[in-house]
């Protein structure tokens, strides 16, 4: 079994330490490159959800599709 920690439990924690009524443009450039690490350090999102669903929200949120995807 890994050891990361999951990605949403990761990003809770890094949030609740900050402070929940932080604002992202109030973040300092080392808690930006701390809130970075700890997501790219957690395990895969597309672990715990699928792919599609994870595509599809991410166009719904933004109205357009991401750059990156399953490679075939």
């Amino acid at each position: 079994m890994s050891n990361e920690p999951k990605p949403i439990k990761e990003l809770a924690f890094i949030l609740g330490t900050f402070g929940w009524d932080t604002k992202f443009s109030d973040l300092s450039e080392d808690q930006v490159h701390v809130l970075i690490f700890a997501l790219q350090e957690a395990a895969k999102l597309t672990e715990e959800i699928d792919i599609g669903k994870l595509e599809d929200k991410y166009y719904q949120s933004t109205g357009a599709w991401p750059s990156t995807s399953i490679p075939f």
